[in-house]
């Protein structure tokens, strides 16, 4: 009976998971939540998920990194990245900086800070360049321990498990070949495969979906579309318009225009000025003096807090001194009224902001910044030098073992702090609580998967089906079981729900579960088909104007490349 509420349990997450309907920190603590109070995990255990030191490591390893991320050095390399006339050259730099960037930072975080200067240079389509920037920063994540959070998760499991922690560079025996492949694929096939939606005007003149309304007495209300010159335009076009509850697509040039009626239209936002002829017609919620000059080209973050609110509901103006004017994603068509929109990771949004913009501290824990200036103040070449120097020195000790990685990151932590590049202030803006509480409650439904016998059974599945190819086939198993759901849902979730499956099908087998838990790792990171399944793929959709079916044209050879290559050279690095 205790199985069958288990199963139950995992399927409603997984649909949870698969539609979105709450973020994936509110679902694992729901579901480990009503485990404890059915019985099957113990409070005191179920606390111990939550102060794992794996856990503590990597929230740890985020806010040192966030400091990192600001020196001097990384803008650098960003602006050397592209050689005039050569595509092939660009996107070879640019792989090359985004993996080894990523072997060591936080990926999310490196494709945050070389996104910008993707978007406005000059010289290539962004569409061309973006997908790959993102494929690059995936694949070096997977060379190190703490090039993604998915291995130090992966790790957690392992020590949790009672098995030997994973090694600092364990990673890149098989993340090295991975990575050799990888980028001669992304230089050499993906351009060809992705769109080209031309070389980017200045930011605010990408196409994107804003609303005005018609005050009561304008000149436009009561005459047609057509009379009132809305039909035809120079930059921008009239596609719908929200009367009440009642919403008119496509709008007719005979439609007649009434007060209060929204017009949602479509075109370049630095032409937004062209609304200004019509009197009477005003940008939604917006006043005029917000409209001068100061427009700001954000991309909504992964982990946002904002996300899964309407705009009208999350108080731009009270918490970051700003008003949404235009929302853009990807290629999708967006309809109604721009303050119903439920924000969604990668949306991009343009905001007409004040003079306190840019004093809010809350603003890198939301958007990524897009324009040619950003908010995130970086480090003089003499600071930056004592940044990467420490950090460094720090990764070489944990690599050698002299200490532990969760020491290093207190020490770095504690020397960023006196040596003030770390402001205690930024620590709450770093801290990122989703992730504490997805990883903790996973850990705990980990518990519960192994002790209830539910990963025995799906591991029986496994072996039954794969099993009679040996250990290297059920290893095949694992490993698509992990891409499948890292596709559907989220890597760091795919590695939750998985672990306790790979552990139990090595144990089936009376093989080292090494080999099954490192093909766990890279699986879950194994994300190139879809913009859902990644972080980075789903922070350069928006800006890079991409379809759904961009990544899964540009990313299935990889996704074959890369599974072959994890699944034939694991188990010559780690025996079963």
């Amino acid at each position: 009976m205790e199985l069958y509420f288990i199963i139950g349990m995992l399927l409603g997450l997984m649909a949870v998971l698969v539609t979105n309907t709450f973020r994936p920190a509110l679902a694992f603590v729901g579901v480990v939540v009503v485990f404890l109070f059915a019985g099957l995990i113990k409070a005191e255990d179920l606390l111990a998920c939550y102060a794992n030191e794996t856990l503590i490591t990597l929230i740890l390893l985020l806010q040192v990194s966030s400091v990192v991320e600001k020196s001097y050095f990384i803008p650098l390399l960003s602006r050397h990245v592209f050689t005039r006339g050569s595509q092939r050259k660009t996107l070879l730099k640019l792989s090359a900086v985004s993996l080894l960037l990523s072997s060591h930072l936080n990926n999310t975080a490196v494709v945050a800070a070389l996104m910008g200067v993707v978007r406005n240079n000059r010289a290539f389509p962004p569409s061309k360049l973006l997908i790959p920037l993102s494929y690059a920063a995936i694949m070096g994540g997977v060379m190190t321990l703490i090039g993604t959070s998915t291995n130090l998760i992966v790790d957690s499991f392992a020590i949790k498990a009672g098995l030997p922690g994973l090694g600092f560079y364990d990673f890149a025996y098989v993340g090295l070949p991975l990575a050799f492949v990888g980028i001669i694929y992304l230089v050499v096939v993906v351009p060809r495969l992705l769109p080209d939606h031309g070389i980017n005007q200045p930011a605010q003149q990408s196409r994107y979906f804003l609303e005005a309304r018609v005050r009561p007495g304008a000149a436009l209300a009561g005459r047609s579309v057509e009379a009132a010159g809305l039909r035809h335009m120079e930059h921008l076009f009239l596609a719908e318009i929200v009367r009440g509850d009642k919403l008119i697509s496509p709008v007719t040039p005979e439609e007649i225009i009434e007060a209060g009626d929204a017009l949602v239209f479509t075109g370049a936002i630095q032409q937004i000025q062209e609304l200004r002829k019509f009197p009477g017609l005003v940008i939604q919620h917006h006043t005029d003096d917000l409209l001068q000059t100061n427009l700001e080209e954000v991309v909504v973050k992964h982990n946002a807090p904002i996300i899964g609110r309407r705009v009208k509901d999350a108080q731009f103006r009270t918490k970051f001194d700003a008003v949404v004017v235009a929302v853009r994603r990807g290629e999708e068509k967006l309809s109604g009224k721009i303050g119903q929109i439920e924000l969604q990771p990668g949306d991009n949004l343009v905001l007409a902001t004040g003079k306190e913009f840019r004093k809010h501290e809350n603003l890198l824990r939301n958007f990524i910044f897009i324009n040619p200036v950003s908010p995130m103040a970086s480090f003089n070449r003499r600071e930056s030098s004592w940044i990467v120097g420490l950090f460094l020195a720090g990764i070489a000790v944990a690599a050698l073992g002299w200490l532990s990685l969760f020491k290093v990151m207190v020490l770095l932590l504690v020397a960023f702090l006196l040596l003030r590049f770390l402001a205690l202030k930024d620590l709450k803006n770093t801290f990122d609580i989703n992730l504490l509480l997805m990883i903790g409650s996973a850990l705990g439904m980990s518990q519960v998967i192994s002790e209830y016998g539910l990963a025995d059974l799906i591991a029986q599945g496994i072996n039954g089906l794969f099993g009679g190819g040996g250990a290297w086939a059920a290893l095949a198993g694992v490993y698509l079981t992990t891409v499948i759901i890292t596709e559907l849902v989220t890597n760091n979730a795919a590695a939750a729900l998985v672990f306790p499956i790979a552990l139990a099908t090595a144990e089936q087998l009376g093989v080292s579960p090494t080999p099954f838990i490192m093909v766990l790792a890279y699986g879950a990171s194994a994300s190139f088909l879809t913009p859902v399944g990644y972080q980075t793929n789903t922070m350069v959709f928006g800006i890079g104007k991409y379809k759904f079916t961009d990544y899964f044209k540009s990313g299935f050879f990889l996704s074959l490349l890369y599974g072959v290559i994890v699944v034939w050279l694991t188990p010559y690095f780690f025996p079963f």
